[in-house]
């Protein structure tokens, strides 16, 4: 009897359910009029969504059953927060939250959502995005993070993200991003610019089948091993960037063609640093300030195990102090290391680091970096003559004084 009382009530509670969710959705309605309104467009026949607030309203989306609008837009609001399964299964063109204070999308609110040819998400004060809150998200043409900051972005929160021709971050601020928050598969152009990423989780970053991965004018303060992971992409760039620390292992790779840090400031570079990067065909390193470079730190970049790799590294500035000793040791070691030769100090151009010698101590250890003293062909050529000519003089007077001591012995 027991049992059959339990199978009884199982309706009930579903009902209960559904009741609930049904007077959520007159809710919404009654929150949302005069903040969303469809509309038509006479001359496309396409209908959309315009959430448009002129106080900063508050609001919570509920799942939309309209699958013939292609367009929704959110602007000007306070909190908006997206639901489970607010716009699943919708074949959207573009999707915009725009000019919100704080922006909270929740897991699997926008699960099938496919075909969207621009996702944007711009000028947000606070965004919020939960675990898992994009998966399902697919064959997307252009997905646009822009001027937006948040405190944390957690694990997955952009993962399983497939079928992106481009994603762009541009003018935004994150300070905490966790391992897996960047997790994009099949992505054509991947790239960041003029946005800080304050700390980086290792697998931050963890891009799979990519043409390109490029950050223009971005700061890493703090990095993690692994915070850059990628497989079966062809090219990556960093450029007019800054980085506090790339730690150990920072950039993993099995198959990139293409390395490219340019124009950027490194603070600190730990040892092995590239240890875990295999680059095929070029590596491109210059015009770079490296202010901490620590014991064999660069070692990958400069010995790629394969031969055919085009290794170019020029006109970096580093600081000449004990610190850099190592180097020496790397030149004595490769025989086609040219990093002493076409490198210079921090704030001297006119000498490339070669220009310097250390000085040992005792025991073996670096005291300092000296100058090292070059003469020209001149001064060299100058003295070899005086030495010379002091030799050939010396030679005479020798001579002269051994006949005189001859003659004088046979007089006597």
């Amino acid at each position: 009897m027991k049992r059959a009382q339990r199978g009884k009530m199982s309706p009930l509670i579903l009902f209960t359910i559904l009741l609930f969710g049904f007077t959520r959705a007159i809710d919404y309605d009654m929150d949302y009029i005069g903040i969303c309104n469809p509309q038509n467009d006479p001359q496309t026949e396409e209908s959309s969504l315009e959430c448009i607030c002129h106080d900063r309203e508050n609001f919570t989306m509920y799942p939309i059953m309209d699958y013939d609008i292609s367009r929704i837009t959110i602007k000007g609001c306070g909190t908006v927060q997206v639901p489970f399964a607010a716009l699943n299964n919708l074949q959207l063109k573009v999707l915009e939250f725009l000019d919100l204070e704080r922006l909270t999308i929740l897991s699997f609110a926008l699960s099938s959502v496919q075909g969207v040819e621009i996702l944007q998400i711009a000028d947000i004060a606070d965004l919020d995005v939960v675990q898992h809150a994009f998966v399902g998200l697919y064959n997307i043409d252009k997905f646009i993070l822009k001027n937006v900051s948040a405190n944390i972005l957690v694990r997955d929160a952009f993962s399983s993200i497939t079928n992106i021709r481009h994603f762009s971050v541009e003018d935004s601020s994150f300070k905490n991003v966790e391992e897996l928050a960047f997790a994009i598969h099949n992505v054509t152009i991947f790239s960041a610019n003029n946005t800080e990423f304050h700390s980086l989780e290792n697998c931050a970053f963890l891009i799979h089948h990519s043409k390109e991965v490029r950050f223009d004018n971005c700061s890493f303060q703090d990095t993690k091993n692994g915070s850059f992971i990628l497989s079966f992409v062809d090219y990556l760039a960093f450029r007019n960037s800054q980085f506090g620390e790339l730690a150990t292992s920072v950039l993993q790779s099995d198959s990139l063609k293409t390395l490219s840090i340019i124009n950027s400031v490194i603070e600190e570079l730990k040892p092995e640093a590239f240890k875990d990067l295999e680059v095929n065909e070029l590596i491109c390193f210059m015009n770079n300030t490296i202010k901490i470079a620590y014991e064999n730190s660069l070692n990958a970049i400069i010995t790629q195990p394969s031969d055919s790799t085009d290794i170019k590294f020029y006109f970096n500035e580093f600081t000449c102090d004990c610190n850099l000793f190592w180097l020496w040791t790397l030149k004595d070691v490769y025989e086609n290391v040219t990093i002493l030769q076409n490198n210079w100090c921090i704030g001297d151009k006119t000498k490339y680091i070669d220009h310097y010698v250390p000085i040992m101590d005792s025991y073996n250890n670096c005291m300092i970096l000296e100058p090292r003293s070059f003469k020209t062909m001149h001064e060299f050529l100058n003295e070899s003559q005086f030495v010379i000519s002091f030799g050939q003089s010396l030679e005479l007077s020798l001579r002269t004084i051994l006949c005189v001591l001859i003659i004088i012995n046979l007089l006597s």
